[in-house]
Parts: structure tokens; C-alpha cells; sequence
């Protein structure tokens, strides 16, 4: 979510806002469903793991302000957004800190490393996007 909302009741409504914006993009304005068929509709882009519709009709009333990993995976995926999306830009900056720090290390690496490296991630990449299908 874009700006630092250190206050959780305003996190809450900015995820709010983030997710209603998302769906109008997603349905179209006058096309938003119910709670109950975003949650089925959560679970078709999820290979049947979903969200309760409670849980999404306490998101988008923004009085969830603090959404779990599991939680946040799954809308990343529906939205077809990055994890970091969904997360406060607090938590992007830790994790912006940790992957220069990885990249310093693998400046360290010879080749050979980096070649191993680049076919792990070749290979987490494909997984993803056979799952994705």
C-alpha cells in the first residue's frame, strides 16, 4: 500500500480502499459482487483456498487492519499484485533493506554460484507459473 499508515485503524481503512479500487478495477463499477461471491471467486484464482466472506466484508469496511500472510497471498494472487502490495510501506522498507544486503552478498559469489543461484530461481519461477495456470 502506497505511504507509511502507522496508525492500524487508518491501515485498515487504507487496505479498505486499496481492495474496493482493486475490485472496481477487476468487475467494473457497477459489476462488484457480494462478499460471498468474492470469496468463491478468492478460491477459483486460489485453487479452492479462499477467504472468508466475513473476512473480505471486514476488508473492505476497513476494520482489518492487519492481514495475515496467508491472507495477503491469496488477494496478491486474485489481484494478480505483488505480495509487497498489500503490504504496509513499512514492512516493504525491512524487506527492501534485506535484499540489498543479499545483493551485496552475491556480489561476493564466483560463477559458478551464480549460476546455481539463477537456475534455483529458474526453477521456483516455473513452479509459480504452471500454478498460476
Amino acid at each position: 500500500m502506497n505511504g507509511h499508515v502507522a496508525d492500524p485503524a487508518s491501515r485498515g481503512e487504507a487496505l479498505g480502499r486499496v481492495v474496493r479500487d482493486l475490485l472496481v478495477a477487476k468487475y467494473g463499477r457497477r459489476g462488484v459482487p457480494g462478499v460471498r461471491r468474492i470469496s468463491a471467486d478468492i478460491a477459483l484464482a486460489n485453487d479452492g483456498e479462499t477467504i472468508s466472506h466475513g473476512h473480505v466484508h471486514n476488508i473492505l469496511n476497513g476494520t482489518a487492519d492487519n492481514l495475515t500472510d496467508r491472507t495477503t497471498r491469496l488477494l496478491a494472487r486474485f489481484f494478480g499484485k505483488p505480495v509487497s502490495f498489500f503490504q504496509p510501506s513499512d514492512e516493504t522498507g525491512e524487506h527492501q533493506d534485506s535484499v540489498q544486503a543479499l545483493a551485496a552478498r552475491f556480489a561476493t559469489f564466483d560463477p559458478a554460484q551464480m549460476d546455481a543461484i539463477r537456475a534455483a530461481i529458474q526453477i521456483v519461477t516455473e513452479r509459480e507459473e504452471r500454478r498460476a495456470r
